[in-house]
């Protein structure tokens, strides 16, 4: 009965009953009444009181209001919700000549921050003008936006193999010792092979239901 009432319309003035939150009605009736007849009762007592009283309870309603019948934001299925744009403590810079990155620009770092002798050289600020794409021990060429770009396993792979190579970590993409982001990239692309197994089943049915 509730599945034939889903499906059902009726509008008077221009609004589907149907589709109209009943109970949220009966509970802004319900904080009107209170706050309204609540005041009314406290203004005899003096105004302000019964302003106390009136703004108190507006913002009591509001508040459940908002917990109960609000529009829940949707949580990060995955952490972080979002990578930083360079390795930790690395500096981005935007715009370098000749670089490959998706972000068009690429990281240095200024803290001395690499754990490996073999890592990233330390950039002083004078020379941040100087640094190009090529200068590979100076210059991280990956960013955020490649990351989110990665596709496959050996693409992530790649960037956390230049983590590692030049000693620095990632929250989200290489910890110092494991690529964390490689399993929801995984994750996502066998997800995506069986939404399209799923979608050529249906194709199949439907052809089979039209060939016979």
């Amino acid at each position: 009965m509730l599945d034939n009432m889903a499906g059902m319309s009726l509008d008077i003035l221009g609004v589907d009953v149907f589709k109209i939150h009943w109970w949220h009605v009966l509970y802004v009736i319900l904080a009107l009444g209170v706050t309204v007849g609540g005041t009314q009762k406290l203004y005899s007592a003096g105004i302000g009181r019964a302003v106390i009283f009136a703004i108190g309870a507006v913002l009591t309603f509001y508040f459940f209001d908002q917990r109960w019948f609000g529009t829940q934001k949707v949580q990060a299925r995955h952490w972080p919700p979002t990578v930083n744009m360079c390795p930790d403590y690395l500096t981005f810079l935007p715009n370098i000549s000749g670089s490959k990155s998706k972000s068009g620009g690429g990281c240095i770092d200024l803290l001395g921050v690499t754990s490996k002798d073999g890592g990233l050289v330390k950039t002083k600020q004078s020379e941040i003008l100087s640094v190009t794409a090529s200068d590979s021990n100076r210059f991280f060429e990956y960013t955020a936006d490649d990351v989110r770009a990665a596709k496959t396993v050996d693409d992530l792979q790649t960037i956390c193999y230049r983590c590692n190579l030049t000693g620095v970590t990632w929250e989200g993409v290489f910890d110092g010792d494991t690529c964390s982001g490689i399993a929801a990239v995984a994750q996502n692309a066998k997800r995506e092979a069986k939404c399209n197994a799923d979608m050529d089943k249906a194709l199949q049915r439907v052809e089979n239901s039209f060939y016979g």
